[in-house]
């Protein structure tokens, strides 16, 4: 159930309760708020907070920024898209999406579950972690839809916008569903969660793949602190070892550096001076806003479809959907037949066997047809040739 509420011109104050016969504030980019509760396919429970502008959308829609830990950012948020709206040479109304939690849940867990990737179908080392795929698809398959119904959304430009866990989050989901939204502002990730499996050839590989199968364009901005590495001198942290062991600023400027080199993807890296963790947030808020709404900016060229595959076997090679039909027996035998092959033909096929699960399944779903694949050599005593 909607929860339409008012707010402040002057300090962007939610007003829970105003008198029916309160004076209505002057117009802004974001006249109201509402609130509504919706679940996810598996019953997990969310609350959704959405400032969007009223009165007729444009004609083709309202950019919309979705934002994660909204008890912390959707004020700032809303704000400073509000703000950006005001500068004569944009103009132009948002809608701000924030995927919150209800009030009972404790949003430090909640969202330690939803923002960080599974290594593998056996739990994390960090208990109380690895949801990220389900919440996913949760904001795929669910929330898109439903703000859609609502508001009428150019979908030609959405942005997602997390800061820490959220960041991490963001890069999972740009790796592994680039479709998703045209841009992603990752603030201060958390790319050292899991000894860094984020930037592993295994996790991050199968983007290229997808932007080039999928002919899709992004741009990236990645931004940290320059205290997230080394110690603030103005406010020393508990414990300044870990916090260099994490690597903040060389994670994300490599990151950034690696997106950079891919087609059809435009990745800015932004380190702001003299700031930390947790008092960058402003400053990363207003930067992502910068970059999504530029005048100047342009969304890179797609990236080039793959080449043509010439396959020297005679045996096709399945595309991801084809394959994860097959029964776990079936992907067993198939795999026993390219085994038998010749080295060289062996490895063209695989090559390109790898290159389309990659286009086609997120990290998850890689991962556990792999984890298959291990149990079905144990069960029959056979060995993995150069897989």
């Amino acid at each position: 159930m909607y929860r339409k509420l008012r707010f402040a011109a002057a300090a962007f104050v939610v007003v829970l309760s105003a008198p029916a016969h309160a004076e209505t504030p002057a117009r802004m980019t974001h006249e109201a708020i509402e609130t509504f509760a919706l679940a996810a396919a598996s019953g997990r429970l969310y609350e959704i907070v959405v400032a969007a502008p009223t009165g007729p959308a444009p004609a083709e829609g309202y950019p919309v920024v979705y934002v994660l830990d909204p008890h912390i950012m959707f004020g700032a948020m809303t704000e400073a898209v509000r703000l950006m709206a005001r500068r004569q040479d944009v103009g132009e109304h948002s809608v701000v999406v924030g995927i919150g939690y209800p009030s009972s849940a404790d949003p430090r867990k909640e969202r330690a579950i939803d923002y960080t990737p599974a290594y593998g179908s056996e739990p994390n080392k960090t208990p109380g972690t690895g949801g990220a795929e389900a919440f996913l698809a949760f904001v795929r398959d669910t929330l898109k839809p439903a703000i859609g119904k609502r508001w009428k959304i150019d979908g030609k430009r959405e942005m997602l916008f997390g800061h820490s866990l959220g960041g991490l989050f963001t890069l999972y989901t740009l790796v592994n569903r680039p479709d998703t939204f045209d841009t992603y502002v990752a603030a201060s990730p958390s790319i050292w969660f899991e000894s860094g499996m984020v930037k592993r050839g295994n996790f991050r590989g199968r983007l290229g793949p997808k932007m080039e199968t999928q002919g899709l364009s992004a741009r990236v901005l990645i931004t940290v602190g320059e205290y997230e590495q080394d110690p603030d001198p103005d406010f020393p942290p508990e414990s300044p070892r870990e916090l260099q062991q994490r690597t903040q600023v060389d994670n994300a400027r490599e990151y950034a550096g690696w997106l950079a080199g891919l087609p059809g993807i435009e990745a800015k890296f932004i380190a702001v001076d003299g700031l930390d963790h947790g008092s960058v947030i402003p400053a990363a808020i207003g930067h992502g806003v910068h970059f999504a709404y530029s005048r100047t900016a342009k969304m890179p060229a797609p990236a080039p479809k793959p080449a043509a595959f010439t396959n020297p076997t005679g045996i096709p090679v399945p595309d991801a959907p084809t394959y994860t039909r097959m029964t776990g027996e079936e992907r067993y035998r198939l795999r026993l037949r390219i085994r038998a092959l010749p080295e060289a033909q062996r490895k063209a096929w695989n090559d390109r066997f790898q290159y389309q699960l990659g286009a086609g399944l997120t990290y998850d779903q890689h991962r556990r047809l792999h984890e298959e694949r291990v149990r079905m050599d144990e069960k029959y005593g056979t060995a993995p040739v150069d897989e």
